[in-house]
C-alpha cells in the first residue's frame, strides 16, 4: 500500500484505475505507451498491461484505453485500431454536430 501510495503522490494518473477486473491504472497505460517500443493499438496496451484481460473481456474499460491512446498518440478516435492496420475499433461516427 505505501508503495502504491507513493507512486500516486509521484503521479495522480496512477491513482485512476481505468480496468476494475485487472486493477490497471492510468498511469500504467500512459506508461505503456511511452515506452521506447509503446503501444499503438488495444491489443498492445493489453499485452503490456493486462487492461482488459479480465472478466468482463475489456466491455467496460475499452472506451476509456481508446481515449487515453488518442489522446496519447494526438489521433481522432476513429484511428485507434485493435490490432493491425485494418482492425478498427470503430467504423465511424453515430450523432454529428449539427
Amino acid at each position: 500500500m505505501e508503495e502504491r501510495d507513493a507512486w500516486i503522490r509521484k503521479n495522480p494518473a496512477y491513482g485512476n484505475i481505468i480496468c476494475r477486473c485487472e486493477m490497471v491504472s492510468e498511469g500504467e497505460i500512459i506508461d505503456a505507451i511511452h515506452r521506447p517500443l509503446g503501444a499503438r493499438t488495444m491489443d498492445g496496451i493489453k499485452r503490456r498491461t493486462r487492461a482488459g484481460m479480465g472478466r468482463c473481456q475489456s466491455g467496460f474499460c475499452s472506451p476509456k484505453v481508446m481515449e487515453i491512446l488518442a489522446r496519447e498518440w494526438n489521433m481522432d478516435l476513429l484511428e485507434v485500431r485493435k490490432a493491425s492496420d485494418e482492425s478498427w475499433m470503430l467504423k465511424g461516427r453515430d450523432k454529428e454536430e449539427l
